[in-house]
């Protein structure tokens, strides 16, 4: 397994099963953005500007090089993603319901959290469960299943 360093403003091809590939970029906070396409192998992407996104999370650190993300280049990262993320978090024991942002949780609501990505570090084949489920017009199976309820 290579190891493979990940800058700000990275872009990875992120292998499908389809045989085709996924997009990620790198951010500043440590997350990826992911979009919301899948290209053909010898498929070039169009501007990142003109593709919408599916979602933005942790990704552990070992995962581009453990399953083969290959680095396209490297590109500016928008404004709109530049800050660090607001994550939703429910405390397995009590049930409490916070918002973690930058080390810190803050007590909330289940309204407080609504839209809020759930805090958790994802692995490759997640990241592509969730990619294919949003492709095919379905629920993401392991996103549900982090979901922070009330």
């Amino acid at each position: 397994m290579a190891r493979v360093t990940k800058k700000p403003g990275d872009l990875f091809k992120v292998p499908l099963p389809s045989g085709g590939y996924g997009l990620a970029q790198w951010l500043p906070d440590g997350t990826a953005r992911f979009f919301r396409k899948a290209f053909a192998q010898d498929e070039s992407p169009p501007a990142l500007e003109s593709l919408p996104i599916a979602f933005r999370v942790l990704v552990f650190r070992d995962t581009p090089g453990r399953y083969g993300w290959v680095k396209m280049g490297n590109l500016p990262v928008p404004q709109a993603f530049a800050a660090p993320q607001r994550y939703a978090k429910k405390e397995i024991g009590t049930g409490e319901i916070n918002v973690y942002f930058e080390g810190e949780l803050t007590p909330a609501t289940s309204a407080d959290v609504e839209g809020l990505e759930t805090l958790a570090v994802w692995a490759h084949p997640h990241v592509v469960e969730r990619l294919e489920a949003l492709l095919e017009g379905r629920e993401s199976t392991f996103e549900k299943s982090l979901r922070v309820v009330a």
